[in-house]
């Protein structure tokens, strides 16, 4: 997953994948996926074999005829997109009356200039992602959300002594921070917090540094990294990018605007039945954590559920639940535009920020 994300630009995504052969990866010197992803596997058929229940997402009764879309994700199989595979696997984009490939994505693989210039009608990004390609006339349109709060993070040693964000900057305790420089959230952090009090070490794409360093930290997504140090018997605290007030959107489906304003029952029928997927997947993961490892899924079945675990809590907030999952706010878009024109990301925010995004209610 990326993880590091979307967040800021694709190219500079950072995550790693928490697989059997991570070790031995490691200890071979080589670079597992953390700093670039890996290229796209090819396309995952997204007809289930088991079909679900009717949900208020999803009708009773299938349609006949199935309309064919693609799915493109901005990295391999793993719980990030664990609610898209859920309604592959279970049959819910069927019920809605979909055929959905879901193809794996990779380093460097521009996930949004691929939906504005039409190769595909869905496809994931990040919400700063959004704002950028709209301010290169790009028009591209948020549909669903699945982190509603920011799973990019930074980790420390579980015995460092250090309880927030904030600490790991400022306390003393920590003497280096080991991530890539430059990006949006880093400059959010190094403004609200100050870097004098860490030496900052650039990031290798892999744990070696980390792990044998306890005075260090490192960025992270907290569902990725800490699993995979944990694997390796070393537990962490991990303290989302969140606490600084750098809370974008990730894992967002998006869409063009000609693509939504011709299909519109597509695109909805597409969000609800992934919202049912996501619900199932909250509610049962291990169905489709085993078909995602049909699906070239490189995680281990045991990172896979905690990963899953992990990842709930930025799934699910007072706000879905008020609301519904995948919400989006005028308030949060309008405020991440004046973070990136504070941090020097972009030169204006986008004048009206309704524009960038689209709810689909359930029915």
């Amino acid at each position: 997953m990326r993880a590091l994300i979307a967040t800021d630009h694709t190219a500079t995504r950072t995550k790693i994948v928490i697989a059997g052969a991570l070790a031995a990866a490691l200890s071979a010197g080589l670079a597992v996926p953390g700093c670039k992803r890996a290229e796209p596997e090819g396309a995952d058929q997204a007809a289930g074999d088991q079909a679900a229940p009717a949900t208020k997402d999803t009708p009773a009764v299938a349609p006949a005829q199935k309309t064919e879309v693609t799915l493109q994700l901005n990295w391999v199989p793993e719980p990030e997109f664990g609610g898209f595979y859920a309604a592959a696997h279970k049959g819910l984009y069927e019920q809605a009356g979909l055929k959905v490939n879901i193809v794996a994505g990779g380093a460097g693989v521009a996930t949004w200039n691929m939906v504005a210039t039409g190769k595909v009608p869905f496809a994931i990004a990040g919400a700063d992602e959004v704002i950028r390609a709209r301010l290169q006339d790009a028009s591209i349109v948020a549909l669903y959300a699945v982190y509603q709060t920011n799973p990019q993070a930074i980790m420390a040693h579980a015995g460092s002594g250090v309880s927030s964000l904030e600490e790991i900057f400022t306390s003393g305790k920590i003497k280096r921070v080991i991530m890539e420089p430059g990006l949006a959230y880093g400059r959010f952090v190094q403004e609200k917090y100050g870097f004098d009090k860490v030496e900052i070490v650039q990031y290798s794409g892999n744990l070696s540094l980390f792990l044998q360093d306890k005075d260090a930290a490192q960025q992270c997504f907290v569902f990725s990294e800490p699993v995979s140090a944990a694997e390796q018997g070393v537990e962490v605290k991990a303290f989302s990018v969140a606490e600084s007030g750098f809370n974008p959107y990730q894992t967002v489906v998006v869409t063009s605007q000609a693509y939504l304003d011709q299909n519109p029952a597509v695109v909805e029928a597409f969000v609800r039945a992934t919202r049912a997927g996501w619900q199932a997947y909250l509610d049962d993961p291990e169905p489709t954590n085993e078909y995602m490892k049909t699906q070239q899924a490189t995680m281990t079945a045991s990172a896979l559920k905690r990963a899953a675990d992990l990842q709930a809590p930025y799934i699910i907030t007072d706000e879905t639940r008020a609301k519904y999952l995948g919400y989006m706010s005028e308030e949060r878009w309008r405020m991440l535009g004046e973070q990136l024109v504070s941090v020097g990301e972009i030169k204006q925010a986008p004048a009206d920020v309704t524009t960038l995004f689209r709810n689909v209610p359930p029915q």
